[in-house]
């Protein structure tokens, strides 16, 4: 009797600490997503800034979406484009899916053949009428009024042997399908169990951006009228369009275009480095020549510029990508830049960034660009780039706490790019003057390539004190003049892969001389590259 009430008393006083493991909860990681959208401007109407946000998402409220990866295209180059692209989609799948992300797989008008898989019977289950009055890949309000970037009425493809029709059976076996996966070519089943199951979060990968991706009914206008946060992987996706078509561009420059338009007018997009850790995918035949735009100031409307000026690369064939930091000098999330993992790729860095400090390992990446002896353009304030006038705490800057130990408890600074870099001497400014700074030729340097075709005009600059400069290899081009004051250089080579000016005002780019004077830099610096 005495051995029956102990294991009782024992069972009574066990029972609390069992409920306690039994309440205990997993601990969910959330995913950190860099998303990058254009936005209408605050300071100039009509225009556009691009911009970035990070968010946190929980896996379990995300999806990707996979859109017509089939076996066969009938254009025989978006089918050898499919395959190059779906063993590292594949690889995307892995990571989200082992993250907890639900991975749909949309090969539309192909539900036959996949009649009998578990994610398939699982999908049929889902049904709403007002989801599925939502599933619609009609144009948006947003997209009212606006050009389509690409002419597609050929059907976009390059190949003339090719005609439309069907060929496709199934998806390409190079994306594994999962029994936890969902499978459905429906926007109304998709939506359903997404509202059913909670999710929230919705990317799309796939083919073709201005086509499928965009109208299918589980598309990306189709997500947006079901209220999801959906974005675009944009490395993780292609377009039909026939570069002898409107607007005459590379095949990726239409991309590029379609990808620009998505961001504007549509949704977000994001890149698979979120998912990879590894830098973007880009297929083995784009050739162009590509620009990393570095950008976070928040006083020439550099996030307004720099796009505007990419785009107009983009139309000579010129890739551009963007690694963006926040358009403001105080609070949170001040110091970061992000995508720094463009500059793997780069042929030319462009930087106009203001008193920034960054992770040992974004700024290690910097660094990195500059020794491996790449062109580099810096604009205006990207003298003082690095020189945040002191120190600053990784949780002063909004960035995520060390994780080691033997972390600094500060972020990275580079207070001498100025002299290393660019060669140059900022001292700060003179006064603001109504007249403006008065730009004229380096007498003898009117032959240069980089001044072709440009002519005195007059900036609405104020003057950087950059005299004397500070490197043997300066190559002056362009003087800047007040009165009652010396000329100061405002534009010169430090060798011949490294140009500097502390032009860059945003009415800069009004000024012929001084836009053709960008395109001029840049083609120069990307011939140097070669």
């Amino acid at each position: 009797m005495r051995k029956l009430v102990k294991l009782i008393v024992v069972a009574a006083l066990l029972i609390p600490f069992t409920g306690i493991y039994a309440a205990k909860k997993t601990v969910v990681t959330p995913m950190r997503i860099s998303t990058q959208e254009r936005i209408p401007s605050d300071l100039d109407e009509g225009a556009k800034i691009i911009t970035n946000h990070i968010e946190s998402w929980i896996p379990a409220e995300t999806a990707i979406i996979i859109c017509d990866m089939w076996d066969r295209h009938w254009c025989d180059d978006a089918t050898a484009r499919v395959a190059e692209m779906a063993p590292v989609m594949n690889n995307l799948l892995t990571v989200a899916r082992a993250k907890g992300v639900k991975i749909v797989h949309a090969p539309s008008d192909c539900m036959d053949y996949y009649k009998d898989y578990p994610g398939r019977k699982e999908a049929m289950k889902y049904k709403d009428k007002k989801i599925a009055a939502l599933a619609d890949g009609s144009k948006l309000p947003s997209e009212d009024g606006v050009p389509w970037p690409v002419d597609q009425s050929d059907e976009g493809c390059e190949n003339n042997d090719c005609y439309a029709h069907r060929v496709w059976e199934k998806q390409i076996d190079a994306l594994d399908i999962k029994d936890q996966d969902l499978i459905s070519d429906s926007g109304a089943e998709i939506g359903a169990y997404f509202k059913k199951k909670g999710v929230k979060n919705v990317i799309l990968v796939g083919v073709h951006t201005n086509m499928c991706v965009i109208g299918r009914s589980f598309g990306l206008r189709a997500m947006k009228r079901m209220g999801m946060n959906v974005v675009l992987m944009r490395d993780m996706t292609d377009l039909m369009y026939n570069h002898e078509m409107a607007p005459f561009v590379d095949h990726f420059s239409g991309l590029d275009l379609m990808v620009e338009y998505i961001e504007t007018y549509v949704c977000p997009s994001i890149v698979s480095t979120d998912f990879l850790g590894k830098k973007q995918f880009k297929f083995k035949g784009d050739s162009r020549p590509r620009i990393a735009f570095l950008t976070a100031e928040s006083e020439y409307r550099a996030n307004q510029r720099l796009p505007e000026f990419a785009h107009e690369l983009t139309l000579k064939n010129i890739h551009s990508d963007f690694a963006l930091g926040v358009p403001i000098m105080e609070g949170p999330g001040r110091h970061n830049l992000e995508n720094l993992q463009i500059l793997d790729d780069a042929d030319l860095a462009v930087i106009f960034i203001r008193r920034r400090a960054l992770e040992p390992e974004k700024m290690k990446a910097i660094k990195d660009y500059v020794a491996s002896g790449r062109p580099l353009l810096g604009i205006r304030t990207a003298s003082h780039a690095f020189d945040a006038k002191g120190n600053v705490p990784r949780e002063g800057g909004g960035i995520v706490a060390a994780t080691s130990e033997h972390a600094s408890d500060l972020l990275a600074q580079w207070p001498e790019f100025d002299k290393e870099v660019w060669g140059g001497n900022y001292q700060g400014h003179y006064g603001h003057l109504n007249t403006g700074t008065g730009i004229t030729l380096v007498p003898g340097m009117e032959n240069h390539p980089i001044l072709k075709g440009v002519a005195p005009f007059t900036s609405p600059n104020w003057l950087y004190q950059n005299r004397p400069l500070r490197t043997p290899k300066a190559q002056v081009l362009l003087l800047g003049s007040n009165p009652d004051v010396p000329d100061e250089p405002v534009m010169w080579l430090n060798g011949d892969r490294i140009a500097y000016t502390s032009l860059g005002h945003w009415d800069d780019w009004k000024i012929d001389s001084f836009r053709l004077l960008m395109f001029n830099t840049v083609n120069y610096l990307l011939q140097k590259n070669k």
